[in-house]
């Protein structure tokens, strides 16, 4: 009986210790950006300089009247060896699943060459962003977001998909 409760005790121990796949779930502190750039984890980053500083996100919603929504995120070391940029704009937005309606320059890499560098937002392709909670006292607000960027303007023809992305920052207005 003895090795029977030893052997269940080591079973149920082996069987709990099993990695399992856990489902996506954001990292919800305040002053977060993240989102993956063809699967890999992007955040935005920047190096502060004597003179000018470094804000990574920046975030504007207009919740009084139009409900305009524009977010921009940087990604650059300073060597410019990563140098890249995710930005979406659109108004009437309110707490609820939208279609992204900016079209232009959603994703830039600045490390392509010459005009291969901007991609637009893929009208034919999921653009949803969705706001969650705004806090119109304390100027925050949460969401997620998800869309896919194609480069139309070189000979690239290059598609950047932009998944599990999600904020939680402070806005302007």
């Amino acid at each position: 009986m003895k090795h029977i409760t030893i052997l269940l005790i080591a079973l149920l121990s082996l069987a709990s210790s099993c990695q399992k796949d856990e489902p996506f779930t954001p990292d919800w502190h305040v002053d977060v950006f993240r989102c993956k750039v063809n699967g890999v984890d992007w955040k935005p980053e920047c190096q502060s300089d004597p003179l000018f500083g470094c804000d990574a996100v920046d975030c504007q919603y207009y919740w009084k009247d139009t409900k305009t929504f524009e977010i921009s995120a940087v990604n650059v070391n300073y060597n410019k060896t990563i140098n890249n940029s995710i930005s979406f704009a659109g108004y009437g937005y309110e707490n609820s699943e939208n279609l992204i309606r900016s079209l232009k320059e959603n994703y830039k890499d600045w490390n392509k060459p010459g005009n291969c560098r901007f991609y637009d937002l893929d009208t034919t392709s999921v653009r949803r962003l969705t706001i969650l909670e705004v806090d119109t006292v304390k100027y925050l607000i949460k969401g997620t977001f998800e869309f896919t960027a194609i480069d139309q303007y070189g000979n690239c023809k290059d598609t950047v998909r932009i998944t599990e992305g999600y904020f939680h920052v402070n806005y302007r207005f």
